[in-house]
């Protein structure tokens, strides 16, 4: 269900990374150098099962536990990786970066959503079966509740065609768009190197 790598064991501060949907671990590859002074946990969630979310978050929670004495310094999310980051306690992590999180978010032309996923996933999951697991992921997202918006800082795409966004008290605005982040790391990274 999820897996673990880590990078840069020497450093001091511990950051965890929570992928979305749709994508694994190597999302996250192009932002790595942004978080070169920190200690990467960085998480490969298969989100087959999320309208459950409850063993993604005791998997969770017990990474952070036996990786990072039962607190990591941040968590870095994306997407669906917010809804985890989101429900985590304050014990557990120090603050959160939720970067286009859909769970304060309204999905604009799904039909067009799919389509895109379907392409970017290139024939490695059918329109029906993205719509399946949409179907799951929107069950888990009505019953969501956030357990401590003040610890985030959400991070929003200026543009978005795919979700218009809750922004919340702490809502920062980035140029991109849900699958172009590369704005927002940035500042993450500046943030988390100070």
């Amino acid at each position: 269900m999820i897996d673990l790598t880590i990078l840069n064991r020497s450093r001091g501060k511990s950051v965890l990374l929570i992928h979305g949907l749709f994508t694994t671990s190597g999302y996250w590859l192009p932002y790595l150098g942004n978080l070169k002074d920190c200690r990467l946990l960085i998480l490969d969630i298969d989100y087959r099962a999320i309208g459950e979310p409850g063993p993604y978050l005791q998997r969770v929670e017990e990474i952070i536990a036996t990786e990072a004495q039962g607190r990591v310094d941040a968590v870095v999310a994306h997407s669906l990786g917010a809804l985890l980051s989101s429900s985590l306690s304050d014990r557990m992590r120090r603050t959160s970066y939720e970067v286009c999180p859909v769970y304060g978010a309204t999905r604009l032309q799904p039909e067009r959503f799919v389509e895109e996923i379907e392409q970017r996933l290139r024939s490695t999951m059918s329109g029906e079966q993205i719509r399946a697991l949409l179907a799951q992921v929107d069950a888990a997202l009505a019953r969501h509740v956030v357990c401590n918006p003040i610890q985030a800082t959400i991070y929003l795409p200026e543009t978005d065609p795919y979700f218009a966004y809750d922004p919340g008290p702490v809502g920062r605005y980035f140029k991109g768009n849900h699958f172009d982040i590369t704005a927002a790391m940035e500042e993450i990274g500046k943030e988390l190197s100070a």
